[in-house]
């Protein structure tokens, strides 16, 4: 018998790996670009353990791609409800084997910038520092700072001419450069890219900051401790800075290598937020944003009940920017998955008709780590899950106007679009149980 129960188990077993990895051959077969296969299989294959695959209708992972397109796992088979990626101009990920490379026109990014991939959907951002890869340029003031310059390998795996930072023993501020323009009233997010080359022990600390407010007296920033290997390493304000330059200071005695230096303004009393690397040479540079809509169809989302999940990371921890299910993209019949303008704040939000708003809401420790949130929504029946825990309920009803039909990234009407990182997108068109949802987001 128990022979038996074990054949029965591996049978099962074997059954649902083919048919996952049945669902990827077919999405293989329809991507013009196809990676991150093994860790997008894992999240499916999970689904699969957890008994919800077949109850999913829309299933989307970082995987298959082509021009103009983001290519869902499930459906197999038409209508596949894919979303269609409209973004102008040359753009930057970080690749798997953790490279800057360039990304162009309405080409989805998968970015490894956080270990996993993920699809990377970002709004419009400018690099305010001018040759940000040129740090001998005049604009770039050195005090207290030798520069000499060498042919090595940089952050994108190429050779290039490269400068090296050394702190010299005077007064001065470092290296630093005004911004193109200035971010008074602005958060900033600041950034380079930095490796120590010599000096005793095996790290060494850079500072990375802005300037003291007007009437402050002293200047914000972060300590970091630098190794042999690249990395990024990032200063945030938040809420309202004054800035209008950004400074590297680098702790004596030890020699650094620095390329690919940014700054970045977000909205007005806004926290700053580390976004894409923008190359500039004479003058700032922007990037257009990641415009993700036209996903889904009326028959694969639930139009009384059903369930909207995503595991994602934003940039920026406060900032409103959403994903949603909507009636033609029309805020009048939506569900959402709102990031709040507060910090830390995560919103499921319905809207029926146009006068029926239920919006219920959970905390987490940040939103820029990877959460994984459900929505749940039948009349007199909502909830919100996060992290494996139901967080908030509402027990009132609704009614749909017109079907939903569409799946963006934005909040359903073509405004707040995603700021961050996606690492997978779920449909259901029914409401699921405790323990399914439980399963689903932990």
């Amino acid at each position: 018998m128990l022979s038996l129960l074990n054949t029965t188990f591996t049978t099962a077993v074997r059954k649902g790996v083919s048919v996952v990895n049945d669902l990827f051959k077919i999405l293989q077969a329809r991507s013009t670009y196809y990676e991150n296969e093994a860790a997008s299989k894992a999240l499916v294959n999970k689904i699969k353990a957890d008994g919800l695959l077949d109850k999913a209708s829309i299933i989307l992972t970082p995987t298959g791609y082509s021009k103009d397109a983001i290519h869902n796992v499930k459906p197999s088979s038409a209508p596949f409800g894919d979303m269609t990626l409209i973004q102008n101009g040359t753009t930057t990920r970080v690749n798997a084997s953790g490279l800057v490379v360039d990304n162009t026109t309405d080409i989805p990014r998968i970015d490894y910038s956080k270990g996993a991939g993920a699809i990377l959907s970002e709004t419009a951002a400018t690099n305010e520092i001018r040759y940000s890869e040129d740090f001998s340029n005049s604009l770039w003031t050195k005090g207290a700072i030798g520069l000499t310059s060498s042919t090595g390998t940089n952050p994108r795996g190429t050779n290039q001419t490269l400068y090296t930072i050394t702190r010299q023993p005077a007064s001065g501020d470092g290296l630093h450069a005004a911004l193109a323009s200035s971010a008074t009233g602005n958060g900033v997010g600041m950034s380079i890219w930095i490796r120590r080359v010599s000096g005793p022990g095996s790290t060494g600390n850079v500072w990375i900051g802005r300037e003291p407010e007007s009437g402050a007296p002293m200047f914000s920033g972060v300590v970091h401790a630098i190794g042999s290997e690249w990395q990024r390493i990032e200063y945030k304000s938040v809420g309202y800075t004054g800035t209008s330059r950004m400074y590297i200071n680098p702790q004596y005695s030890h020699n650094f290598q620095v390329w690919g230096a940014q700054t970045e303004k977000t909205g007005a009393g806004s926290n700053g937020k580390v976004s894409s690397y923008i190359p500039t040479t004479s003058t700032s540079v922007t990037r257009a944003r990641d415009n993700y809509l036209n996903g889904g169809d009326s028959a694969l989302i639930g139009q009384t009940e059903g369930v909207f999940y995503m595991e994602a990371a934003t940039l920026a921890n406060a900032g409103s920017k959403a994903i949603a299910l909507s009636a033609s993209n029309s805020a009048a019949n939506r569900v959402v998955i709102f990031y709040s303008n507060t910090s830390n704040t995560i919103q499921g939000r319905l809207q029926a008709s146009t006068s029926t708003v239920i919006a219920i809401n959970g905390t987490v420790p940040s939103n820029t780590n990877f959460n994984k949130i459900a929505f749940k929504y039948k009349s007199g029946d909502l909830a919100l899950w996060i992290n494996g825990t139901e967080v908030q309920t509402s027990t009132g009803s609704f009614a749909f106007s017109n079907l939903l039909s569409e799946l963006a990234f934005d909040q359903g009407n073509g405004t707040l679009h995603m700021d961050g990182l996606v690492k997978q997108v779920i449909v259901f068109k029914e409401a699921l149980s405790d323990a399914e949802l439980t399963a689903l987001t932990s």
